[in-house]
């Protein structure tokens, strides 16, 4: 988010006690001004965030005397906002109220947690002047469970974190394969559904396709095993190698199967898109928001298991057109609306709106 807002014409102030030094001071040319708050407090119980923001506070305000700003930007800071005092408009950017994540996740796991989390959100909603989240499903859940003003709810959707895609002619080279590749990616194999990809790459083994299955983030079961089934546990990202190895498994790849039993905004969603590798996922959680069924993949019922993933995915290699326009249009998806500029081109617009309104 950081990143993408840099690249725009805004300057950007790092409030509160950011992870690494502030050194964004450029000049700009339109009036435009957000401050972009990229704190990360330390890991503690939500009851002793009276002591961990004890000058929290004060702190801000003395940053936004020393550099007045147009907006604040506080992406997932509630517990933040329960501590700012100010007249700045406040931009609140999240993925999910904690009415979701207790009935997804059973986090927090004590009604009392609860009822902490749940306060601490109203008073960041009513601090706040735009709510933007990533998801329909989310500001749905805004407006119902929290009373969210409708005219204060935009849905945003979130970008792949990729530094780059590749070229469509790197993409291109998917077509017409001598044997279909499924990924699968998750580090939690229950969560995830793991065992619905598994029972996909059966049960296209069972009508004839040529396929096989790359489990990549996790270790299933000692029982999940088969000659077409390749096992990767980790990939660590911030590791070249393993970046350029986790690329190429999405770059090789012609579907990414994705049966998750539930997830809010998940990225790599939207990085197999980047290399034009549509997805078959689950219709729950803020999905449905990311993917568009006949556009950068289809979407199915929770219910669902592998013969109707074998289903989709069969409906989609029956002629080299279909597929080749699916994996085409799946990158348009990403190029337009599923990486962090676009984010940060609609997150400007959105806090543009809203000062003028003011």
């Amino acid at each position: 988010m950081h990143h993408a807002l840099q690249r725009r014409d805004i300057e950007l102030v790092n409030l509160g006690f950011p992870r690494y030094p502030n050194t964004l001071h450029s000049q700009i040319e339109k009036k435009l001004r957000s401050a972009v708050s990229l704190f990360q407090s330390p890991a503690a119980s939500i009851f002793t965030e009276s002591t961990r923001y004890k000058n929290f506070d004060a702190r801000v305000e003395k940053q936004l005397r020393d550099a007045p700003c147009d907006a604040v930007i506080a992406p997932v800071a509630s517990s933040e906002l329960n501590f700012l005092e100010t007249n700045v408009p406040i931009v609140y950017v999240t993925d999910a109220t904690p009415r979701l994540i207790y009935d997804y996740y059973h986090i927090p796991e004590t009604p009392a947690e609860f009822a902490i989390y749940e306060q601490r959100e109203v008073i960041a909603l009513l601090k706040s002047k735009l709510l933007i989240y990533s998801s329909n499903w989310a500001a749905n859940s805004a407006m119902t469970s929290y009373n969210a003003p409708k005219n204060k709810v935009k849905v945003i959707p979130f970008g792949a974190n990729i530094e780059s895609a590749p070229t469509l002619k790197e993409i291109e080279a998917k077509f017409k394969p001598s044997r279909w590749r499924l990924l699968f990616v998750g580090v939690s194999w229950e969560r995830k559904g793991g065992i619905i990809a598994y029972e996909t790459l059966l049960s296209l083994l069972e009508r004839g396709v040529d396929a096989e299955l790359t489990i990549m983030g996790c270790t299933p079961p000692a029982e999940i095993q088969h000659e077409r089934l390749t096992v990767i546990p980790f990939l660590n990202k911030n590791n070249p190698g393993d970046r350029d190895r986790f690329n190429q498994m999405f770059l090789q790849s012609h579907f990414l199967v994705f049966p998750t039993r539930a997830d809010c905004s998940p990225i790599a969603t939207c990085e197999a898109n980047a290399f034009g590798l549509p997805v078959i996922a689950s219709n729950t959680g803020g999905l449905p928001t990311i993917i568009k069924n006949g556009k950068n993949g289809y979407s199915l019922p929770l219910e669902a298991r592998g013969q109707e993933y074998a289903d989709a995915i069969a409906q989609q290699i029956t002629d080299d057109r279909t597929y080749e326009n699916l994996v085409l249009s799946s990158r348009h998806e990403y190029d337009t609306r599923l990486n962090w500029d676009a984010w940060a081109t609609s997150i400007q617009q959105a806090i543009s709106e809203m000062l003028d309104s003011l």
